[in-house]
């Protein structure tokens, strides 16, 4: 008799933990948009391609993904095209950046999106305004990506 209340006690525990799992999509539930290659083209020879990825990684985990189609699931590549720096009074940074997504399961691409971005500053400054520009070129590209996702048939 204890041991049968014991085995209760036990599947009780465990059909509890994966009901409270499957609430919050399981612990090892992949996120529905996952980053892929993160580059940078060469004339973009100056981008640090861990800082983009952090910028990039950064940028899809504030994604509201509660709007994504239910199961979706996309691999995201991000690729510098271009950051331009003109060095005048004032410097000039522009900056173009593309990502593809991937259907996570199957490999095949259904968008590319583009984000750019341009700024001014102080020319002594120009390290900090090529970063933020990056910065706001990636966020303006990976702003694109649920609506894409929302789109895919």
């Amino acid at each position: 008799y204890r041991w049968d209340v014991g085995r209760i006690r036990v599947a009780v525990v465990v059909a509890a933990a994966f009901v409270v799992l499957d609430a919050h999509g399981g612990l090892a539930a992949e996120p529905p948009i996952g980053v892929g290659e993160v580059t940078a083209s060469a004339s973009s020879r100056d981008v640090d391609v861990g800082a983009l990825r952090a910028m990039v990684t950064e940028a899809v985990e504030t994604l509201d993904t509660s709007t994504l189609p239910r199961g979706s699931s996309a691999v995201l590549s991000v690729s510098v095209l271009r950051l331009d720096s003109r060095v005048t009074s004032p410097a000039e940074v522009t900056c173009v950046v593309s990502a593809t997504l991937r259907d996570r399961r199957r490999g095949s691409v259904f968008a590319v999106v583009e984000g750019s971005a341009r700024g001014q500053d102080e020319p002594r400054r120009m390290h900090a305004l090529e970063r933020a520009i990056l910065r706001a070129a990636v966020g303006s590209a990976i702003a694109r990506v649920p609506e894409a996702m929302r789109r895919r048939r």
